[in-house]
């Protein structure tokens, strides 16, 4: 699953209740005595919340359940619902005595104590009804939804959510992943719907007095957070079967039916491609597979199985109006979402302490599932694993505060901190080096397959996962006298990573470690897999099979490796999980290289050479690792003038953005580096010009978009210009943009707009005329880019508006687009909370999550009298007073530190004799929102 959103928990209130482990255990786990068989739910859903004036269900439960030890005189599980009765049975038969059940409402336990110990031998049976409030706010549970249809009247469907721990919502039940029982849901809703569930519809009663009942086939043993249901007036598409009899449906609001094609063609091979590695069919445990398209969804994608949810933009996808970048992304969020049918369905993690035995995999395996798939194959979709996903799992992984892939998490704030960059995007390039390094493709795919087929709907834990892999490692692959379960603890069991340190020593080369932080130390040591390249065989790149060791505690010397060779670059196309540093010598080496024919080394290593650069130059101003400044990154990242390959442009540009948020664009030192970056820009923006357009070819037009965006961020004269002609052609004519230019389009024309009244209004009203998801996506985006403080603050008014039109999932978004946009943004987010702050905290639960995440844009000493209002505001909240105040000593900080940072850019700009007059006619504005999910990740580490 994506990103979703959590109840989150008092800190004060944790403290309190987990003194001990011990007693946290006891309060937030089940007790571990009573096992769930089955479930029959039933539920009814009124006429009433259909139509908007009822917002209530009710619903009848019944478990059959067995104890797994003697003397158990108490029954545990889990209910979020109200006007609660039960009832104990034997067999579901006869009645047996309680005494009366407690609830803590903090836990959300529910403990019924019976009169006497529960026999091992025995079946017993609980049977609840109860009523509940569907959830409006918080998407999660069982919760209502509406939108407007093709006739523009409002619709409403019912949807769930229920991972990690919402399931209780909707009914009482045992809502730990390792507590797996059939269930048998019917459901009672008015007829004319379309009511889906997990398994295929048994029957459907004739109507009655308007309503009908559905029964759905019982499912077969699964976890309580993959049910799932939802009553909407939504249709199907369906072109390809799974396999004989396995149904494969897209599903949707009705004038969206055009839309599901993609997903329609694309998920039949994807599947298959999975069935093939795992060689499990999806079609022995679910009889469907059935895709839904959610107007609100917190979560970018669930799992549920054989009802799998999405946002509408990771699953519907317009041939006319949808840019390509969402088609990459449909793809690999639906080869996510499969995955988890069998990492995290069949078989699944025992608590989330291991969410990584889910989520790693099933973000492996988007990529390289998706890379086998037909009509994937040629997306090189296996390099961009490398920089979307090993790059951004390095920088979320380079802090003190960073959780191991193995993690204690007891609380619903602690499970919600699991759903993170380190179990999904570490946890994949873990297993990447598991499977590269270490066991080779063919050993590791037997290992999974013997995992999958031993754990088959069970829980577990790493080490049933180890015990799998360990029999087929080559005997050649581990350090001497150490084993595989030894080597993968020492990644998982804890935090962080190495760099690996490179120095030369005549024609020896010696290897030390330690862990690489951003700021501050640590002594944790790793098992490094070691591979390398000399410039003597450039073909060694692709040999990512372990050469030797770095063991903790020690050092290595690669004895004469340099003999008649230049250089050594470690790490073959980063298929290991470190970064790697050289000395003095051999970086000169490196860079010399990259100015002479940068092809030598291979795309992939030049894109890990940037990121490490950009890295070590950012730890080295922040008292983290080693002593580089960012005058020595901008030597190495001067060789980008010959660079015209997409990847290590993306690792660059990831990284430029980090660097001039924290200077400025408008400062005098981010006018410099961005001049100096468009000169360096000059030929990679030859290859991808405006008017060459070619939506067949995604590695080209993902280029396309990515170097066009910064150009145009950069105030290049031309992109500016072509950008405002095109808008102007679609405001003044209707001539539709290019799709694949909508954003930077959009965003360039409200930035450097000659009339923002005009320009804004206009786009405005396009917002209220779509319904495609994916366009409203980019021009709210683009709506963010304007400069113009008024009509920025009245954009984000819209947000508390209901009949704007702005979805709840999108309130976050909005507010990203306009206070990361640049300085003017900053300052209009800032000043509005503070004048808006009372109707901005009744309407939004996190408010205080605005106000850190917009101060965290402030790099300028005149913009901390925003902060400073806040923090003075009379009747904020104490909690959202602390969190100002922390924001405003966390933005002195960074504007103290980003002084040095200025100083190194001076330094090298002066020393490198370089032309800083202005540059092609460009003028230096801020904003724009490409990659906005890398500014969202580096923002929340360190500086």
């Amino acid at each position: 699953m994506c990103f979703f959103f959590l109840l989150k928990m008092s800190l004060k209130l944790l403290a309190i209740l987990c003194i001990a482990p011990l007693v946290c255990s006891q309060n937030y786990r089940l007790s571990g005595t009573v096992e769930p068989l089955s479930y029959i739910v039933h539920l009814s859903i009124p006429t009433g919340v259909f139509t908007g004036v009822d917002d209530t269900f009710t619903g009848e439960t019944k478990i059959n359940f067995r104890v797994t030890s003697t003397n158990i005189s108490e029954i545990q599980l889990h209910h979020r619902v109200k006007n609660v009765t039960v009832e104990l049975a034997v067999n579901d038969l006869t009645m047996i005595a309680f005494l009366e059940p407690t609830y803590n409402e903090t836990t959300e336990i529910y403990t019924i104590p019976t009169a006497t110990p529960l026999s091992v031998d025995t079946i017993y049976t609980l049977t609840f009804t109860y009523s509940n409030t569907f959830e409006a706010k918080n998407m999660e549970g069982f919760y209502s939804s509406k939108y407007k249809n093709e006739n523009n009247e409002t619709s409403y469907l019912v949807t769930t959510q229920f991972q990690p721990t919402h399931a209780r919502h909707a009914f009482p039940c045992f809502d730990e992943p390792q507590y797996k029982a059939t269930f048998a849901v019917s459901l009672t809703y008015p007829s004319g719907l379309l009511a889906l569930s997990n398994s295929l519809e048994d029957n459907t009663t004739e109507p009655v007095d308007g309503y009908v009942t559905t029964h759905y086939k019982e499912t077969t043993r699964m976890s309580t957070y993959l049910v799932a249901f939802i009553i909407s007036e939504f249709t199907c598409s369906a072109q390809d079967t799974i396999d004989n009899n396995v149904l494969h449906r897209v599903c949707s609001r009705q004038e969206e039916a055009q839309d599901r094609t993609w997903a329609v063609e694309v998920g039949p091979p994807l599947i298959r491609s999975l069935e093939s590695m795992f060689g499990i069919k999806y079609g022995s445990y679910m009889p469907k597979m059935d895709q839904i398209a959610i107007p609100d969804f917190s979560a970018g994608a669930m799992e549920n199985w054989g009802l799998v949810t999405y946002r509408e933009t990771g699953l519907l996808f317009s041939e006319e109006d949808t840019a390509i970048t969402y088609k990459k992304n449909i793809a690999l969020v639906i080869a996510h979402e499969f995955t988890h049918m069998w990492f995290g369905n069949l078989v699944t993690c025992k608590w989330w302490d291991y969410t990584f035995l889910n989520e790693g995999f099933a973000r492996y395996y988007q990529y390289f599932a998706a890379a086998l798939t037909k009509q994937l194959i040629d997306w090189e979709l296996e390099k961009h694993f490398n920089v979307e996903q090993v790059q951004s799992a390095l920088l979320a992984d380079s802090s003190l505060n960073a959780h191991a892939l193995t993690s204690k998490s007891e609380t619903q704030r602690e499970i919600s901190d699991k759903f993170s960059t380190i179990s999904y995007n570490k946890g994949a390039s873990i297993y990447r080096m598991i499977e590269t390094n270490i066991m080779g493709a063919g050993n590791f795919i037997y290992g999974i397959r013997d995992y999958l087929s031993n754990n088959t709907l069970q829980a577990t834990v790493p080490a049933d996962l180890w015990s799998k892999l360990a029999p087929h490692v080559p005997n050649t692959s581990l350090p001497q006298g150490i084993d595989l379960t030894t080597v993968l603890n020492n990644w998982v069991e804890h935090s962080g990573h190495p760099v690996v340190k490179v120095a030369k020593s005549g024609n020896d080369v010696v290897l030390s470690q330690e862990r690489f932080l951003l700021s501050g130390n640590d002594t944790t040591e790793y098992y490094v897999p070691i591979t390398y390249t000399l410039s003597s065989d450039v073909t060694k790149f692709s040999n990512t099979t372990v050469k030797t060791w770095l063991i903790p505690g020690q050092s290595l010397t690669l004895t004469g490796v340099l003999t008649d060779n230049n250089w050594i670059i470690l790490n073959n196309r980063q298929s290991g999980f470190y970064r790697v540093d050289y000395d003095s010598t051999l970086w000169s080496a490196i860079k010399a290289q990259l100015h002479s024919n940068h092809l030598a080394i291979d795309v992939l290593n030049r894109a890990q050479i940037i990121s490490d650069a950009y890295n070590f130059a950012r730890a080295g101003r922040n008292d983290g690792y080693g002593s580089w400044t960012y005058a020595e990154l901008m030597s190495v990242l001067s060789y980008l003038e010959y660079e015209v390959d997409y990847y290590p442009w993306y690792a660059a540009i990831t990284g430029h953005n980090h660097l001039l948020q924290r200077i400025g664009y408008d400062s005098e030192e981010g006018q410099l580096f961005i001049n100096w970056m468009l000169k360096l820009m000059q030929n990679v923006y030859k290859t991808v010009p405006f008017d060459v357009l070619d939506s067949s070819n995604q590695v080209y037009s993902m280029k396309q978009m990515l170097i066009l965006n910064r150009a145009c961020k950069y105030g290049e004269a031309e992109c500016v210009s072509k950008s405002k002609e095109l808008f102007a052609g679609y405001r003044d004519k209707g001539v539709k943009v290019p799709k694949n230019l909508r954003n930077l389009v959009y965003c360039t024309a409200l930035r450097h707009s000659d009339n923002i009244a005009t320009d804004f209004n206009f786009l405005w009203s396009k917002f209220g005329e779509t319904k495609l998801m994916s366009e409203i996506l980019t021009i709210l985006s683009g709506l963010g880019c304007t400069n113009d403080t008024a009509t920025l603050k009245w954009y984000l008014g819209q947000t508390l508006n209901e009949t704007a039109g702005i979805r709840l999932q999108d309130f976050t978004s909005v507010w990203t687009y306009v206070f990361s946009s640049g300085k003017v943004g900053t300052n209009a987010a800032l000043e509005f909370i503070a004048e808006n702050y009372q109707t901005l905290n009744d309407a939004y639960s996190n408010c205080g999550s605005l106000i850190s995440s917009a101060a965290n844009y402030i790099y300028d000493e005149d913009q901390l009298v925003k902060v400073e209002a806040l923090v003075n505001l009379t009747g904020i909240l104490d909690t959202h007073k602390v969190t100002a105040e922390k924001a405003l000593v966390s933005a002195k900080d960074i504007i103290s530190w980003a002084k040095t940072l200025k100083e190194d850019i001076r330094q090298f700009l002066a020393d490198d004799n370089n032309d800083n007059t202005d540059n092609s006619g460009a003028v230096i504005h801020t904003s724009s929102v490409l990659l906005i999910s890398v500014f969202i990740i580096v923002a929340n580490i360190v500086f």
